[in-house]
């Protein structure tokens, strides 16, 4: 009985033995799970044996200080009283203009308006924030990064003048022409500002702006329409990419004001250096020639033309000559004299006339009118002549540079007669002439060239060259 106590003690103890290990099996492998994890805002499933929040957590990534769990509760609390969602904590650094102030701090906030609280800033209508070089929504959260580098740009007044008002404006834009567009002062093409639209923002900025107005520039043969803001003409044109070169110049001046019907004018001006010739005349040099007829000419020897330079600047204004100055003149060549002979040789000749064969030695044409002791041209009448002779039929005047030397010489007129050279008239300048003596009863009006014949003998005393 003893023995059959002991063997069923002995079995009981091994089956509890086999119970609890095999109870302690069920629990090792009955205990393992997946347990769904958000970190950072990635899902994560992590299986685990673990019983409390903190086994969990170090799974994946040790919490450290300023983390942030949901639900929050203690590391040692079990895991499975909710869903688990980890925030690390992340370096923030922030720049404050223009202030020019730094500050660092750690946070799981995504959020920039929350940031700056966090970290004791305060955010102003017209701030910026900046993360990266890119403008933000302060109340957006940001996108997950490992570190966040922010800059909070504050709006600074911007004070303004412009078309005859002034006002003030913020802005926390980088350059000045940025934030005149946030101001709603916009600019026109041609609009001038100063300082220059790239000048980086500063606090308290004064601007000036300057309306531009219409202007027509006339240059090249062309029109140009523009706006512009400049005071002189030069500033003008400059602004319009038009230069003034060599002698151009513009209308007005380059210094004046702007004109108020904005009206240029620039001409365009160019010289040219041009040489001029000039022939010079020779001369005549005569001299007697006895192999040569009277009256006629013969060249002995040939006069040579010579040159004259002339150096000429000249001036032309859009294409055209508007004026020529003399520089220097000089003679690039001498002329030569040309050596000519007048005829000293006397041939007697006849001629046929109703007074029968006339000889004579020389012919010359004339101019010839007729005149009476009535018709003088004075008025008072008279048959007074410088020779003596009573004015009547036959009676020939001539100028008194003819008259010194061929007083007495006999004449021969076609269609008047023989007549003699007995008295003095004005002549007519630039002509050969004679005047025709008639009685007033027998008068004839003569107004018209005829070659008249010099008679034999032949005077000792003869003009080679009729005066």
């Amino acid at each position: 009985m003893k023995a059959f106590l002991r063997h069923s003690w002995q079995r009981v103890l091994a089956l509890s033995l086999l119970c609890m290990v095999a109870g302690g099996a069920l629990l090792w492998f009955g205990l393992e799970r997946d347990i769904p994890l958000r970190v950072d805002g990635t899902w994560w499933v992590v299986r685990t044996r673990a019983l409390t929040l903190g086994k969990v957590l170090g799974a994946v990534a040790s919490p450290q200080p300023g983390d942030r769990w949901l639900p929050a509760r203690p590391l040692w609390a079990p895991w499975w009283q909710g869903t688990l969602s980890l925030e690390h904590a992340r370096p923030v650094t922030l720049a404050i203009w223009p202030e020019q102030q730094g500050m660092a701090l750690r946070s799981v906030e995504r959020i920039p308006a929350n940031l700056l609280e966090q970290a004791g800033v305060r955010l102003f209508p017209g701030d910026r924030i900046y993360r990266d070089g890119q403008m933000v929504d302060p109340y957006l959260p940001l996108p997950p990064a490992p570190v966040y580098h922010l800059m909070v740009r504050r709006a600074v007044p911007i004070h303004w003048q412009a078309d005859g008002t002034a006002g003030v404006c913020y802005s926390a834009a980088f350059t000045l022409s940025e934030a005149l567009a946030e101001c709603a002062l916009d600019l026109n093409p041609g609009d001038q500002i100063s300082p220059a639209a790239e000048t980086p923002l500063t606090p308290d900025l004064t601007v000036t702006v300057q309306r531009a107005r219409p202007l027509q520039i006339q240059v090249d043969g062309q029109t140009l329409t523009l706006r512009s803001a400049a005071a002189t003409v030069g500033d003008a044109l400059a602004a319009a990419g038009i230069a003034l070169q060599g002698l151009d110049y513009s209308q007005p001046a380059e210094d004046q004001p702007v004109p108020v019907d904005g009206r240029i004018r620039v001409v365009r001006v160019r010289e040219e250096v041009v040489l001029e010739q000039e022939i010079l005349p020779f001369k005549n040099e005569y001299e007697p020639d006895p192999e040569t007829e009277l009256d006629q000419r013969r060249v002995i020897v040939p006069g040579e033309y010579g040159v004259e330079v002339s150096r000429l600047r000249v001036r032309y204004e859009d294409g055209q000559e508007v004026g020529r100055t003399l520089e220097a003149r000089w003679v690039a060549k001498e002329p030569k004299p040309q050596r000519m002979g007048y005829g000293t040789k006397v041939v007697i000749r006849t001629l046929e006339t109703p007074q029968g064969t006339l000889e004579y030695w020389r012919a010359v044409t004339v101019y010839a009118t007729s005149y009476s002791p009535c018709r003088l041209g004075v008025s008072r009448c008279s048959t007074a002549t410088a020779s003596g002779l009573p004015l009547q039929h036959g009676i020939i005047a001539v100028t008194r540079a003819w008259y010194s030397w061929m007083l007495g010489q006999r004449l021969y007129v076609p269609g008047y007669g023989i007549g003699v050279v007995a008295d003095v008239g004005g002549g007519i300048p630039g002509r050969y002439w004679i005047d025709l003596g008639y009685s007033d009863d027998d008068y004839q009006p003569w107004h018209q060239y005829v070659t008249i014949y010099f008679l034999t003998p032949v005077p000792s005393a003869i003009p080679w060259i009729l005066p």
